[in-house]
Formats: structure tokens, C-alpha cells, sequence
């Protein structure tokens, strides 16, 4: 058993569809960026309240259990991907730890929506959100079950604040590069109140302010975009809610992209309300990049 996988792309199995969906879409993009994919099956043992004898039993079988899932999900995607490198580590830990561990030096990690231990009615597992929040690298969070040859939605969207948001943006590119699909830097803000009790900015002060925020947005896309002139990029600048537009734009998307802005505590969730809001009900898969 490998703690840490060799660098490339990691997905989170269990058995489950939203876990096998994610498997699959992993093994495209690892396809696409010419990389090893590595699977990471984490199990409970959960054998401490047994006699020593039932309890290293009752371990072997479950370990047993779990190296033939991921045996058959490794074999699946061989099948599938006769040319991908693949690997698979079983590991008797947590399973957001297991994936963290494992994703310490890859490019990109991989999971699903949720996977057997959560309950139906959450749209966005623990395991998901706690390898979302803390990873130090790139996590796409898979929606859906892909389609097995290509994806599906006309673009890469990516969410673009200010110049902090260059290596979401780098991602996208690099994302709509290899899938020869042109990127859309969605750039969302909310005219101010320039005065007490006065619902609407004047004129010229809206005017002013459109003006400002689309010079922020040319001067944090100009540069990236010069990396990758093969890439045809639209930057638009819109009014209204971050996450309404995002989870809106993301229906004709292949990938949606969003930062997470800040590192989030140990053993905290802090992801940004628009981030959360967006790994909840978007319409495709969210790569969420750390900045």
C-alpha cells in the first residue's frame, strides 16, 4: 500500500455510481493530460470492540472485500482505457484522509457527488466537501455520469473575480485546451449604493463602476489568455448573484471552474457561500482550484 500516489490524476471509489462516475470521468481526463490515474478505495475496519481473533477475522474479510471492488473497478476502467496507466491502493483509513493523503503530489483529484456512507438527501457528501476544502490541489467534483466517449456542454466556464483568480483560470484554459472547447470568464458584481436610502446608483456612477470592474476583468484575463492562443476565450462581465449565474451558465458547460479562495481550518468546511452554493446544483462537473 502506497500512501501517496504517484503524481498524476486520484479518485475516490467505494463501489457506489456517484463513485463509479467519477472513476470514469478521471480516467478520460487523465486520458486527455497524458497521465497515470491512481484509484484510492478507503475502508473502515471498524474492529475494535471485537475479540483479537473475530476482530483480525472480521478485517481480513472486509480488506478482502475491498481489493476485489477495486480489483473490478480497475479492470472496468482497463477495459475501457486500454491505454491509461492505472494503479489502485486499498486503505484501512478515513476516507477523506486517504484521499488527501494520496492527492498530496498529484495534478487533480477526483470524487463523486457522494458515495455509500451518506445519506440520499444531501446533495454533496462529507467526504467530498472535506477533500474539496482541504486538498492542495486542483478537486473536481463529478455530476452526473459522464458520457462514455465524450462529455457533454458546448464550453469551460470559469468564475473570475480579480487577479487572485489566475490560477483558476490558468486551469480552465488549460481544461478547454485539451478538450478543444472555447472558455467563458464569468466575472459577477452588484452596482453599490452610493448613498443611504437610495436604491440605485446614479448614471454616472454606474457607469463608472461597470467601467472599473471590466478593466479588473481584462487585466486579470489578458495575461493568462496570452499562454493560450489556441483557446478562444469570452470574458463577460455580469450583474446579479455569483452563484445563481454560475449554476446557470454551468447548464451548457462541460466544466465549471471556481477558486477557493482561502485555506480552510483543519477540520473546518469554509468554502465561501458561492462556492458551496455552486458544488450543490451546478449541472456539471466543479473543479474547485486553491489560490
Amino acid at each position: 500500500m502506497n500512501s501517496r500516489a504517484p503524481a498524476g490524476v486520484v479518485a475516490g471509489v467505494d463501489g457506489s455510481a456517484p463513485a463509479e462516475a467519477a472513476a470514469e470521468w478521471a480516467a478520460q481526463e487523465a486520458g486527455r493530460r497524458g497521465c497515470p490515474l491512481h484509484l484510492v478505495h478507503a475502508v473502515d475496519t471498524g474492529t475494535v470492540t471485537l475479540s483479537p481473533r473475530t476482530g483480525a477475522a472480521v478485517t481480513d474479510l472486509i480488506l478482502r472485500d475491498a481489493q476485489d471492488l477495486l480489483a473490478d473497478c480497475l479492470g472496468k476502467l482497463a477495459a475501457a482505457h486500454p491505454d491509461l496507466r492505472l494503479t489502485g491502493d486499498v486503505v484501512p483509513r478515513d476516507a477523506a484522509e486517504a484521499l488527501l493523503t494520496a492527492a498530496e503530489h498529484a495534478e487533480l483529484a477526483v470524487v463523486g457527488t457522494r458515495g455509500h456512507g451518506g445519506f440520499a438527501a444531501l446533495l454533496l457528501g462529507s467526504v467530498s466537501l472535506r477533500v474539496t476544502a482541504h486538498s492542495r490541489c486542483p478537486v473536481v467534483v463529478v455530476r452526473g455520469v459522464p458520457e462514455p466517449e465524450a462529455e457533454t456542454g458546448s464550453r469551460v466556464v470559469v468564475a473570475v473575480r480579480d487577479e487572485h483568480d489566475a490560477a483558476a483560470l490558468r486551469f480552465a484554459l488549460r481544461s478547454a485546451a485539451d478538450r478543444q472547447l472555447p472558455v467563458e470568464a464569468l466575472h459577477t458584481w452588484s452596482p453599490l449604493v452610493a448613498e443611504a436610502g437610495r436604491a440605485t446608483p446614479m448614471p454616472d456612477e454606474a457607469t463608472e463602476e461597470a467601467r472599473l470592474h471590466e478593466q479588473l476583468l481584462r487585466s486579470t484575463v489578458d495575461p493568462v489568455a496570452e499562454d493560450y492562443p489556441e483557446v478562444h476565450l469570452d470574458a463577460r462581465r455580469l450583474s446579479g448573484a455569483t452563484a445563481a449565474t454560475l449554476v446557470e451558465a454551468s447548464r451548457q458547460a462541460a466544466l465549471l471552474v471556481v477558486s477557493r479562495r482561502e485555506p480552510a481550518p483543519r477540520f473546518g468546511l469554509r468554502l465561501g457561500t458561492e462556492v458551496h452554493a455552486v458544488l450543490h446544483h451546478a449541472h456539471c462537473p466543479v473543479a474547485v482550484v486553491p489560490v
